[in-house]
């Protein structure tokens, strides 16, 4: 049985549409809070819709844009 290698990479350096898995939300607490109840967290596949500062994420079906600077970082595998 082959062995599956994950390929974590910052959610930043994705381009657009790409797609993963999101692996790791770390930061401050609020801001992880706030991330979570708009639907991204752990186990959520997103896509990249546009790169950049800010960014436009799909997730769920639903789009956001997205600011993250030093109050979070967002960790995706792009293996699955």
């Amino acid at each position: 049985m082959a062995s599956v290698i994950s390929q974590a990479v910052p959610i930043e350096l994705l381009m657009a549409g790409e797609h993963g898995v999101v692996v790791d939300v770390d930061g401050s607490p609020d801001f992880v809070v706030r991330l979570e109840e708009m639907g991204l967290h752990e186990g959520v596949r997103v896509r990249m819709i546009r790169p950049g500062s800010p960014c436009i994420l799909e997730v769920n079906d639903q789009r956001f844009l997205l600011r993250i600077e030093d109050t979070a970082t967002v960790v995706v595998d792009v293996s699955r």
